[in-house]
This record gives structure tokens, C-alpha cells and sequence, in this order.
């Protein structure tokens, strides 16, 4: 009774007539209990024109009546009261017309609610369902919104979103259709894949949310041929790999299809490579286009394309896992075409240094960045051919013959220097005195072992952010180029020497060994106004209370950072070597934008010395004895202090004086890449001797600017047709500008929407990066595929939309739009037949 009673008060809040035909007198006790408020009761037994009259001649315009006529409703020719029944409502009591009356429904929904009854007896599904409900909904509209609600309430009323939930929530299993176990008590789960079918062209002879997948990706397979889907189907999977929501559901999925499918097997017995193309359905696409590259480079293929190749597969769903993996072969494509243009003439020492830091350096970069990016992907049979190539090709092609030829020049060498590059130990003078005579606070990180190339990779990578400039020079490293000589040469003085015994370093007689020791000295040179500090303690600083005081009571402040010595030095981690350098470079982006922070301007960033590393075990052949000496007091791979050494073929002997140093020894230096024997130390990673990678110490100055400096490059729209007359859409864009220097890449979303935002294609992600000079080389075509939802806004406007991703956040803003109108012809809706 009280559900009747509160279904008529809904219908009086909308209505002011309301009839209430009761065809077998079954509700008389429900009419007269009724208490509406403000509402007359009425009840006709053959009193149709009284009750007429009595409604008609109220005096109350607004006056409200429930007429209850305990008789079935007369046909409309016998009815006296038929006008009144059209002005008002007739209100029915079965449990059908109760749910239509619920949600708002008008009585042509009926055969509708009946068919779907069991949705109705949950009164939080009917509520949720008249929050969706619109006045001209039809049918369909009805019933996608009511299996949105029994989806759940984040569900949106659409065969897409519907899908994408049953996919994500259904798991893979398939120990139960999640269709079947959500809409099947409501009798919609033949309503749902008749939608399905519509959209899709899907047309199982028992349909269930498996058998869909399975021809879904059989669609989607470019080495399937024999079934086809409607072109919706290719929007739809690449919204749901794109979705943050339901990705992880989409490599569940394509995970199992591939094995069911047997991809694998198809692809080993795959002639026509092409035939993958720019797939990324299944994992296995990615795997296996990167088998193929990895060929062709054996090969000999050329590197352009190559690396067009490679960057073709950016936009695919498995690249981030696979990105290790192509960057490897970019750089082996880079050293590849490094080494085929080089010239390794060394003429003197001064034309060697120079050469090195105008060019070589990037063969020492593309070798350690190729290495880096094989062990982060760690497939090493996948890449067995290029990691193999890469080590030999980067030794027997440069580094060998490079130190061969620059040994030749340093056994012609009476004294350690090079014509006008400045000594290490000149740097204070050279580089931190002017900024104090000129009154201005500096500071100098000095990175252990981070050798010219790393530097200068790393100088090149900071130029690149927003209001950072860079200049990176040379300095002609201290012998032996180790850590206590190398940092004892970057402190003020006048005379340094270093203990035949121990190997610790003096600056003018004072230990420069350990941070304490060395920030005594620069307080000496500085008036008390210098320190030193270890990276950790710097960047555990509060940079508002003792940053901020660090900075205001002194002019100097070195900060030693030690990780990539620290890392290779040792030979249980010496092969992470290459990976300590990309550690070092995130710790020094740190401690450089901390300095920013405390308002620190002016930085220097150096090191002590660099280095040699290989990926590759060293051979016997690699070793070279000491010679003969009265004394050997000292000993590393790389070097050896004694007294008494007697001349070899194979290693350059300098005394103390000719390198610059106080005392009465001499040290021998293998020649080329050789390294002298040493009890229980490492092989691939040395410092300490002769060689360019070694002795050529990096500076790089630093400096933030207070505008911004840098600029992305413009993207606009070109070869757009005025209008869409089939299912896809080309369009082409140009990129203004090479992407070089501060002008940066641009990554954008292309996309076809309607006026209300309404996607109407797959969407595609391309990133403008190239540096190419020639304009024709930055148009890139694109075509999009139009989803089911277009049909909805053929003959209106649209959008093509270029969207980018607000930097560190998830957020789309738009960058250009193109307005287009959509006019597919009546004939391109039988495209699937």
C-alpha cells in the first residue's frame, strides 16, 4: 500500500488530473486511504458528468484530483471524460507500470518493464536509473542506461565503456562471463551484444565476452586474414590499450590471445616482414620487429632507416617496455655511423686534446649509452649481435687505435703539458678566483670520475631545460690521473706533490686527503670565506635555514659528489660502471638545482680524473709487466711509483718534476690500454694513466637564468580536406623547426571530436622531435579511423583536435584545432557488406 501511495505522490509532483482505471476492483482500499496532499479524491460509478462538471467548474486553476474509476478504461468513442483524461495522467497499479511511474517513464515503455522486471525491484537501481533517464530517451537509450547502472555508477551508458568495464572486471579466466553474471538476472544480455554486434559487426552464434575478445584480436591480427570487423572495432582498441583505467586489462588479455592464437608460431613461419607493419596488437609485434631490426643492422641496412623504423614504434603500446631495447640499437647505429666518418690522426698532443673534445668524445658516448641501454633491457640473446658488434667495433676501431696513436705521442713527451689547454691545477686560478675578485659567491661540484664525454652528455642534457645554460671546456689532467691528485689539483696553491708510499696528495706540504682537510685549504686560500662538503650532507640540508647560511658566509663552497668511482672502482660492481653514470646524473641535476634553490648562480662543475671502461672481460694480451726498478712503492693498474725504474717499450716513465710534482720519484705509465698487474683489483674500469679518456678533465659552467629560455617547436596543420566523406580521415602536419638546441620536441594527441567533446576516432600520439634542416623531412601523414559514435553528428561540424599533456601532470590541454564537416554519404553505411 505505501509503495502506491508514494508512486501517486511522485505522479502528482508532475501531474494535476490523475485517472486510476481498476479493472477488477482491486485497489479500492488503497484510492480511499490515500492522503495526497492538496488532492481531491473522486471515484466514478456512472457519474461521469458530475465528476465532469466538478472538475471543470473548480474555482482553484491548479486544483489537483485523483479520479478513480474501479472499471476496466472505456474505449476512447464511449469515454465522457476523454479530454481530461488527455490533459492529465492515467496511473496504473501492476508492478510494470509502478517501476515506469518510478522513473518517470511514459506507458509506451511498458512491454519494456515487463521484459526487464527483476531490474526494477531494487530501489537504488531505479533511482540510479532516473538520474540517467532523459525525456526523448528510446528503448535502446533505455536499456544501455539501465545496464550502466547495474555495471556501476562510473559507467557510462555506451557499448564501449560497457565493454571496457566487463573486460577489466571480468579478468581472463574465463570461469564466468562477467555479461552474463551482471545483466543476465534483467534479462539484457541479448540487448547487450545486440549492441555489440551493431558496433562492431560481431556476430557469434553463442556469444559470450571470450568469444568476443577472441574475435576482436583475430580482427585486429594482421596475419589473420579470415575475419573482418567493422573499422569501430580498431577505434576501440586503441582507446582501451590508451585507457589509464583499463590498459592493464588490455595486456592481460592480448597476453592470453597471443598464445591462443598461436601468434608465435605464425610469426616463425612469417615470409613477408612487412606484413606486421606498425602492429602493436601483441607484445610479440614488438619482440619480434625488434628481432628484425636487430638483423638488419647485422645486415649492414642503412642507419636512416633504421632509426626511422625505430621511431615508427614510439606510439606503440609495448615501447616502454621495449625502450631500452631501441635505444641500444639507436647507438649502435650512432657509433656505427660514428666510426664509418672518423679520422683518427693524432699529429700532436694539443691536435689530439682538440679533436677529442670537438668529436671523438661521441664515440666514448654512443659506446657507454648503447652498453647502458643493453643491460637495462637485459635481453642479451635478443641482442647477442649487436652487443657483440658494439664491443669489438668500439675497441679495434677506435679505442684501440686511438691510444695507439696518442701513445706514440705522449713517449715523445719530456714534460707532462699541452701547449696552451690549462693545467688541472690552474683551475682555481683560471676558474673560481675571477668570480671572487669580482665579489660573486661560486660553487664548484666536483664528481668523481665523471670523465669529459659523461660531462659533456650531461651539460648537453641540462641545456636542453628551461632557463639553463651551459659551456663546457678542457682541462690537461694531473699524473697520475687518480682521485687524491686529481682533487688536490682542483684546490688552491702553489705546490703539489703526492707520497711515493701511500699515494696522498699535498697542496703546498698540507694533506688534501678527505673533505675536512681539503676545506682547511681553501679556507687558508680564502680568508676563511671558502668549505667544502660531502653531496649527501649538502643535499640533506634545509634549503631555507642552513642552505641559505651555507651560502651567506661563504664565497666558495665545493661540493664533492663521488658515485661513479665509487661504483667502478670496485671490481664486485665495476660492471655497473655505465650505470653509475646515469646515477651520477640524476644526483647531480639534484644538487644543481639545490644550489639554484639557496639562490646560487654561479656553479662549475669538474672532475679529478676520467676513465677507461670496457663491457668485455680483458685478456691476457691486455696486461702488461712492470718493469725493472730498484723500488716499486706504489702500485695501480694504471700506474706505478717507484724509484730506479729502468726504460720498457711498453710503458712512458715521467719523473716527479716533469709532472709537475714535488719529490724525488718517477712513475711508469702502460702505453695504449694496457694495465699492469694487480692483486684483487678490477680490470674493465681504471683511471690513473695516459690515455685522452683519462687525462682530459672536464669543466662545465653552469648557469640558470631568471626568463624562460627555451621554446617547443610549432606544429601546424597541413593537406586537411574541407570534408569526411568515408570512414577515415588524412590530414597532414608540419613541424616548424628542427628540434635542436633549446627549441624542444613537441608531443602531441591527434584526434577527430565533435563540438560537445565527444571522441569521434582512434587517437594518435606523435612526437615532432626531428632536426632535420630540410622542411619536407618535418611533415609527418597521418590517418585516422572514425569510431560508431561519428554516425551521431554526420552533417554537422568537427574537430581536428591536436592536444599535448601539461608536463608532470596527466593533464590534456588543447594546442590547435581544425574545423571540418562530416558528410558520409547514405551508401558508406553498408561499407561491411
Amino acid at each position: 500500500m505505501k509503495q502506491i501511495h508514494d508512486s501517486l505522490e511522485r505522479v502528482f509532483d508532475r501531474h494535476r488530473i490523475v485517472f486510476w482505471y481498476d479493472p477488477n476492483g482491486d485497489w479500492p482500499e488503497v484510492f480511499q486511504t490515500f492522503a495526497g496532499d492538496a488532492v481531491t479524491k473522486l471515484e466514478v460509478r456512472n457519474n461521469e458528468f458530475g465528476t465532469k462538471v466538478r472538475i471543470v467548474k473548480d474555482p482553484n486553476p491548479g486544483a489537483k484530483f485523483l479520479v478513480y474509476v474501479p472499471s476496466p478504461r472505456p474505449d476512447d468513442g464511449d469515454n465522457w471524460l476523454l479530454d481530461l483524461l488527455l490533459q492529465g495522467y492515467e496511473y496504473k497499479a501492476d508492478k510494470a507500470s509502478l517501476a515506469l511511474q518510478e522513473v518517470g517513464l511514459p506507458q509506451s515503455f511498458l512491454e519494456l518493464a515487463q521484459e526487464h522486471a527483476r531490474f526494477f525491484l531494487s530501489e537504488k537501481r531505479i533511482a540510479a536509473l532516473k538520474e540517467l533517464l532523459h525525456t526523448n530517451d528510446e528503448e535502446r537509450e533505455v536499456r544501455l542506461k539501465m545496464m550502466a547502472v547495474l555495471a556501476g555508477s562510473n559507467v557510462a551508458a555506451d557499448v564501449d565503456a560497457l565493454l571496457m568495464h566487463f573486460l577489466t572486471s571480468g579478468g581472463t579466466a574465463g570461469l564466468f562471463d562477467p555479461v552474463g553474471q551482471t545483466l543476465g538476472a534483467s534479462n539484457l544480455v541479448v540487448p547487450f551484444w545486440r549492441e555489440v554486434s551493431r558496433s562492431f559487426s560481431y556476430a557469434g552464434a553463442t556469444p559470450s565476452l571470450r568469444d568476443f575478445v577472441v574475435t576482436l584480436f583475430r580482427g585486429a591480427n594482421p596475419l589473420d586474414r579470415q575475419v573482418t570487423l567493422h573499422p569501430h572495432s580498431r577505434v576501440f582498441l586503441q582507446h582501451w590499450k590508451d585507457s589509464q583505467a583499463h590498459g592493464g586489462s588490455y595486456r592481460a588479455w592480448s597476453g592470453l590471445m597471443e598464445k591462443d592464437l598461436q601468434v608465435e608460431e605464425t610469426l616463425n613461419g612469417l615470409q613477408d616482414t612487412a606484413t606486421v607493419a606498425d602492429s602493436d596488437t601483441f607484445e610479440l609485434f614488438e619482440r619480434y620487429t625488434l628481432h628484425r631490426l636487430c638483423k638488419a643492422f647485422e645486415a649492414g641496412r642503412p642507419g636512416m632507416d633504421l632509426i626511422e623504423d625505430i621511431r615508427r614504434r614510439r606510439s606503440s603500446f609495448w615501447y616502454a617496455e621495449h625502450k631500452p631495447g631501441y635505444l641500444a640499437l639507436e647507438y649502435a647505429v650512432e657509433l656505427r655511423e660514428l666510426l664509418a666518418g672518423v679520422e683518427l690522426m693524432v699529429d700532436s698532443i694539443e691536435a689530439g686534446v682538440s679533436r677529442y673534445t670537438t668529436s671523438w668524445w661521441k664515440l666514448d658516448r654512443a659506446y657507454r649509452l648503447c652498453v647502458f641501454n643493453l643491460r637495462q633491457y637485459g635481453q642479451t640473446n635478443l641482442m647477442a649481435g649487436i652487443s657483440t658488434w658494439v664491443e669489438r667495433s668500439y675497441l679495434n676501431n677506435f679505442l684501440l687505435p686511438l691510444s695507439d696513436r696518442w701513445s706514440d705521442q705522449v713517449g715523445r713527451l719530456s714534460k707532462w703539458e699541452c701547449g696552451d689547454l690549462p693545467a688541472q691545477r690552474q683551475f682555481f686560478e683560471q676558474y673560481v678566483r675571477p668570480f671572487l675578485i669580482r665579489g660573486q659567491k661560486v660553487f664548484v661540484i666536483v664528481s668523481d670520475a665523471l670523465r669529459y664525454e659523461a660531462a659533456a652528455d650531461f651539460a648537453a642534457r641540462l641545456q636542453l631545460e628551461n632557463r639553463w645554460t651551459t659551456e663546457v671546456s678542457a682541462l690537461w689532467g694531473s699524473l697520475p690521473s687518480y682521485t687524491q691528485l686529481g682533487m688536490a689539483s682542483l684546490l688552491p696553491g702553489s705546490r703539489w706533490g703526492i707520497s711515493p708510499e701511500t699515494g696522498n696528495a699535498t697542496v703546498d706540504e698540507k694533506s688534501a686527503a678527505g673533505t675536512t682537510n681539503r676545506s682547511e685549504i681553501l679556507k687558508t686560500a680564502c680568508s676563511g670565506k671558502a668549505v667544502a662538503v660531502q653531496a649527501e650532507a649538502f643535499l640533506e640540508m634545509n634549503s631555507k635555514t642552513d642552505g641559505r647560511a651555507l651560502m651567506r658566509d661563504h664565497e666558495a663552497i665545493y661540493i664533492f659528489h663521488n658515485v661513479i668511482d665509487n661504483i667502478g672502482d670496485d671490481p664486485r660492481t665495476e660492471a655497473k660502471t655505465f650505470d653509475s653514470v646515469e646515477q651520477a646524473f640524476n644526483e647531480l641535476e639534484q644538487i644543481i638545482k639545490k644550489v639554484a634553490n639557496i639562490n646560487g648562480s654561479n656553479m662549475i662543475l669538474t672532475a679529478d680524473h676520467g676513465f677507461l671502461f670496457q663491457q668485455d672481460d680483458l685478456h691476457e694480451g691486455d696486461m702488461t709487466a712492470l718493469p725493472q726498478a730498484e723500488i716499486w712503492t706504489y702500485k695501480n693498474r694504471r700506474f706505478a711509483i717507484g724509484r730506479g725504474i729502468q726504460p720498457g717499450p711498453s710503458v712512458k716513465i715521467l719523473e716527479a718534476a716533469a709532472l709537475g710534482l714535488a719529490g724525488d720519484w718517477a712513475a711508469a705509465f702502460p702505453l695504449s690500454l694496457c694495465r699492469m698487474p694487480l692483486q684483487g683489483s678490477g680490470k674493465r674500469y681504471v683511471h690513473g694513466g695516459i690515455s685522452l679518456q683519462e687525462v682530459v678533465v672536464p669543466v662545465v659552467k653552469i648557469h640558470k637564468a631568471r626568463s624562460n629560455d627555451t621554446v617547443k617547436v610549432e606544429v601546424e596543420f597541413t593537406r586537411v580536406p574541407a570534408k569526411i566523406t568515408t570512414g577515415q580521415v588524412s590530414l597532414g602536419l608540419f613541424q616548424d623547426q628542427p628540434a635542436v638546441d633549446k627549441v624542444l620536441p613537441r608531443t602531441l594527441r591527434i584526434g577527430l571530436y565533435s563540438k560537445d567533446d565527444t571522441i569521434l576516432s582512434e587517437i594518435k600520439t606523435h612526437t615532432f622531435d626531428s632536426q632535420s634542416d630540410e622542411a619536407r623531412n618535418r611533415e609527418s601523414a597521418f590517418l585516422l579511423t572514425l569510431s560508431r559514435s561519428a554516425d551521431a553528428f554526420n552533417g554537422q561540424d568537427v574537430f581536428l583536435r591536436l592536444e599535448e599533456t601539461v608536463l608532470g601532470t596527466n593533464q590534456v590541454v588543447r594546442y590547435r584545432s581544425h574545423k571540418l564537416k562530416l558528410q558520409k554519404p547514405f551508401a558508406s553505411d553498408f561499407d561491411e557488406f
